[in-house]
């Protein structure tokens, strides 16, 4: 297929996801819409746009790169980790969150400990969306560069430029259209291209004997230090995404509690059954395509060498569907943060109307440190597990404690999350200072894994400390009101809503 071909075919792709934007345009009428889709979505769309969310670059590309490298142990983050994440959202977080009617993860904070708190968290969210857009960007560029011959710089530009313009324009109600269009594209894509490269291949036991041995090994075979990291790429993204703002953004999108919660379990585990079609695209193509330079390339070189002109053409709107449907999400969620929670300190007298103009200036200025990010790093996969280590050290400790201990209070949420980040901040700056590593390299040390335990037990001990002088706050409503707290787990045995 022409390079022509496959530039026209993403131009159109391209078109009808800012058609889309469009619409949704005209259902935002206040900064409530923009955010949290005016709290109507039902449980299809609020499954679909969990799973196009997590379903990004950092899966197809990144995951499927890795699995080329290191085999199934290499992907313990993602796809099984992000799918830990949702399933454990739907069990503890989701159901009380939506209770309190939030917009932000931010206002949680601040309603549970106060404004120091609020910017606080508003301030530890923020770098790990940047980061985040920026694997998605990177993932753009290496698909582009691969399929259409297209300048990576060039690519990455493109990308953000569309994904900039149907956010601007739609905000969540723009990014739910487009990522239930994208996720019915992508899973019907990737499950045409994945048994074509098997049958290449020679077919599962052809596979199994010519991968490297331990390939398919999962479980660690060395000491403490080899489980430790393990247990740490588990929790990265499955704890670490926990207090995201993408996630409970869906959650308080979603029309009723019930919802939010069958959307985390539907979505978590459709999440992982398609994420590990990449993680087999990654190692199928280890044996039909070894030796590649780069190893994220692999998707998007099957596609190219076993794909027919109808099925690459498909291909090619997955793969802008799995890397857009992220992206978009990634911008959204820190200009949300931006505008209710660092602007409205900066000015109280905000106006509804401004606050929604803020959220979209938000996203402008997201996009464009996004875009620098992704100019700047190398590794897709690696850039979008590393995204979310500053809300695991930081913020899921006093989150999980606010929700589920009483006694948890301001000074105590405020030292967790910074002594949190000091400790793995410390840690990773010694190791950088000692030589031992460089950056972005792997750590000698599970710094998160030893920095998150900290973060819980320095909350504890100074909720208990200043407890007399700091008497903790209640859950509470938009109203003021102290909420229900029983009912707050979400229990399987409840009957999933209709719709």
């Amino acid at each position: 297929m022409s390079q022509t071909f496959v530039i026209v075919a993403v131009c159109v792709y391209l078109a009808g996801l800012l058609f889309l934007g469009a619409v949704a345009s005209t259902r935002i009428r206040n900064a409530t819409d923009f955010v949290v889709a005016g709290r109507r979505l039902g449980l299809g769309l609020c499954t679909f746009t969990l799973f196009a969310t997590w379903f990004g670059g950092g899966t197809l590309i990144g995951a499927a790169g890795a699995s080329y490298a290191g085999g199934l142990n290499a992907v313990v983050a993602d796809p099984f980790g992000a799918a830990l994440c949702l399933l454990l959202a739907g069990a503890f977080y989701v159901r009380i969150l939506r209770r309190l009617r939030l917009l932000t993860v931010p206002d949680f904070f601040r309603r549970r400990f106060g404004k120091s708190a609020e910017i606080l968290s508003a301030l530890s969210i923020l770098p790990a969306y940047i980061g985040w857009v920026g694997s998605q960007l990177l993932a753009v560029g290496t698909v582009l560069s691969a399929m259409a011959g297209l300048p990576f710089v060039a690519s990455i530009l493109i990308a953000a430029a569309i994904v900039l313009v149907y956010t601007v324009l739609g905000g969540m109600w723009g990014v739910t259209l487009t990522d239930f269009f994208q996720a019915l594209v992508l899973i019907a894509a990737i499950c045409v291209l994945l048994p074509i490269v098997l049958g290449a291949a020679g077919g599962v036991s052809a596979v199994l004997e010519a991968l490297p041995e331990g390939r398919t090994r999962f479980l660690p075979t060395g000491g403490l230090l080899e489980w430790l990291f393990f247990v740490q790429a588990w929790l990265l993204i499955g704890l670490g995404n926990l207090p995201g703002q993408d996630l409970m953004q869906r959650a308080l999108s979603s029309k009723s509690e019930r919802v939010a919660q069958w959307a985390a379990y539907f979505g978590g585990s459709l999440y992982l059954v398609v994420g590990l079609v990449p993680v087999a695209l990654g190692m199928v193509g280890s044996v039909l395509m070894p030796g590649l330079q780069n190893p994220e390339e692999i998707v998007p070189r099957l596609a190219m060498e076993y794909l027919p002109p109808a099925g690459l053409a498909l291909f090619l709107g997955a793969l802008f569907s799995a890397l857009m449907s992220s992206a978009d999400s990634g911008l959204l969620a820190p200009a949300s943060v931006f505008g209710q929670n660092i602007m409205r300190n900066l000015a109280p007298d905000l106006k509804p109307k401004e606050v929604l103009v803020a959220v979209r200036v938000g996203v402008v200025i997201f996009c464009g440190l996004a875009l620098a990010v992704a100019l700047w790093f190398q590794s897709v996969y690696s850039l979008m597990v590393e995204s979310w280590t500053v809300m695991m050290v930081g913020l899921f400790g006093p989150l999980t404690l606010g929700m589920y201990w009483k006694r948890t209070n301001g000074p105590g949420c405020v030292s967790g999350i910074a002594a949190g980040l000091v400790v793995w901040l410390g840690l990773v700056g010694a190791e950088l200072v000692s030589g031992a590593v460089s950056p972005g390299s792997v750590t000698e040390l599970p710094n998160a894994l030893i920095a998150t335990p900290v973060s819980l037990l320095v909350t504890v001990a100074v909720s208990l400390l200043t407890a007399k002088s700091h008497p903790p706050r209640v859950l509470t409503d938009a109203s003021g009101d102290p909420i229900e707290t029983r009912g707050r787990l979400g229990v399987l045995g409840l009957r999933p809503p209709a719709g």
